[in-house]
């Protein structure tokens, strides 16, 4: 076998989470573990088509025998990560996102051994995917194959963005049919290739969404840990970790390590420029949220009176997390209409900010969520189209109260009491407090200090992990403009005129699917 052991690794020029990535995968995985990784690809995100690099080079240079399977143009569905086939870059001469990454591979010395196709020729189920009676979300959640969790997965790859999160919409069944087969071929496949690879890890994007979710399940019903790789932090180039995806817990736990082991001297600084630059709106990233709003704009409340000001949360978003949703007070309407109470029985003023992701959910989503704030019927609705800047509300309130909308942190940061009454990625560092009865919500809204008297210091590690999450390069290299790139092969989309034919086809498929 070729080796990419030859190629130079380079020093960060930023402190991450992590020294290195082979540090991290030696320090969570045993030397066996380690032996033959399989890396499985649907994705033709540029982010993600790095991490991948960055990763194999890494795993190679360990000494491990690394698989690669890059799939994008092999699933009956085409992924929610996919962009163009195959077939069309071939008739225009250019080169899919992931046709680049295996030439550059190649060309750094990986062996072509890596490379593995879907090894079961002439596919046929080796299981029954199950008949579908009925395609409303609770039904098409308890779905199975091979005895394998299918549902979810399917859940996260809706036919269309303005499929809404509610259990009376009936998804179109063909679709439904198809996805389940989608993860049928690839759970088989997968299952083919760790068996006759003898595979010993797995590695995947996020793991939630339909065919990452196919490959968790062979993984697991093989007894090999999985690894996910993400986006890293706004200064880090990526993030790979073994903690479940969505694993709020963990990923505190994560955070408080992290904050608790930097440089104490620099620490502070690096954790508080995140939340600075959202209050500021000089964020890039956030801009999606706060652009339509006026920095500074207020709501002028009645200072005689308590204000509390509720942050929605994307419903779409945490609907299909695997949680005891009676801990959450059974979803976020009736958490909503809950506080709503408590506000009238205690004299206190109640307002409803709308997420301003709101903009680009589903209208029946969005339906929804005005009924639920209607019957709630707080002082002031603030829709997703308000100009009131987010940052001027929360400064303006007496206690901040979110369903686990970032919000929620950073209101903790600018020194207000927050209570977060959902699934958050913040409610175990001390910054929040998270009632799970109405006794306990009443009991802080009377006193909202009484259980975080520390909250903005103890904010600070999210901010910590939102700038340096993950890991840097040490292989990749990246441009000004934030492309990444192996040798002289930059990962780059095939030209817009390219992807527009790709997504015409693809568009044409769905409609004989969806029945439009």
């Amino acid at each position: 076998m070729t080796s990419s052991a030859h190629l130079k690794s380079h020093s960060p020029a930023i402190t991450a989470e992590h020294e290195s990535l082979a540090g991290y995968l030696t320090q969570v995985l045993t030397a066996e573990q380690l032996e033959r990784p399989l890396l499985v690809s649907f994705t033709q995100w540029d982010f993600a088509i790095a991490a991948i690099a960055e990763t194999i080079l890494t795993l190679d240079n360990l000494g491990s025998q690394v698989s690669l399977a890059l799939w994008s143009n092999h699933t009956p569905l085409r992924d929610i990560g996919w962009q163009v086939q195959h077939q069309v870059a071939a008739l225009t001469r250019t080169k899919t996102v992931d046709q680049q990454l295996r030439t550059a591979l190649l060309r750094a010395g990986v062996a072509s051994e890596t490379f593995v196709a879907p090894p079961i020729k002439k596919w046929r189920p080796l299981g029954e995917v199950p008949k579908i009676t009925s395609t409303a979300r609770s039904a098409i959640r308890e779905l199975e194959y091979r005895g394998a969790p299918l549902g979810r997965g399917i859940l996260h790859a809706p036919p269309s963005p303005d499929t809404p999160s509610n259990d009376e919409h009936v998804w179109p069944p063909r679709y439904v049919n198809k996805a389940a087969l989608s993860f049928a071929y690839v759970y088989d496949q997968v299952s083919e290739v760790i068996a006759a690879r003898k595979i010993t890890s797995m590695y995947i994007y996020n793991g939630r969404f339909l065919h990452d979710s196919a490959v968790t399940a062979a993984a697991i019903d093989a007894g090999i840990p999985i690894l996910s790789y993400d986006t890293g932090g706004l200064d880090t180039d990526f993030d790979l970790s073994i903690d479940q995806t969505h694993d709020w817990s963990a990923l505190q736990d994560r955070m408080k390590r992290m904050f608790r082991d930097w440089e104490p001297r620099d620490r502070e600084a690096v954790a508080s420029s995140w939340f600075d630059e959202r209050i500021n709106h000089m964020d890039p990233a956030n801009l999606q949220f706060t652009g339509g709003q006026k920095a500074g704009h207020g709501i002028e409340p009645d200072k005689d009176v308590p204000l509390v000001v509720y942050f929605g949360s994307s419903g779409d978003e945490i609907a299909e997390l695997d949680l005891d949703w009676s801990e959450y007070f059974t979803d976020q309407p009736h958490a909503l209409l809950s506080l709503a109470q408590q506000c009238r029985d205690l004299g206190y003023h109640l307002v409803v900010r709308t997420h301003p992701h709101a903009r680009i959910k589903p209208d029946q989503d969005n339906l929804d969520w005005e009924s639920a704030v209607a019957i709630a019927d707080p002082r002031l609705h603030l829709d997703q189209h308000s100009i009131v800047d987010s940052y001027a509300l929360m400064r303006e309130a007496n206690i901040i109260v979110t369903y686990g909308s970032t919000t929620g942190v950073e209101a903790a940061y600018v020194g207000r009491p927050v209570i977060v009454m959902g699934p958050s990625a913040y409610d175990e560092l001390g910054c929040a407090a998270r009632p799970r009865t109405e006794t306990e919500l009443r009991k802080l809204l009377v006193d909202p200090h009484r259980e975080v008297p520390h909250a903005r210091e103890n904010a600070l590690p999210y901010g910590l992990m939102m700038r340096r999450r993950g890991f840097t390069f040490r292989y990749l290299e990246k441009s000004a403009d934030g492309k990444s790139a192996l040798g002289d092969i930059e990962f780059t989309e095939p030209p817009e005129v390219v992807r527009h034919l790709s997504h015409a086809l693809k568009a044409r498929a769905l409609r004989r699917l969806v029945g439009n």
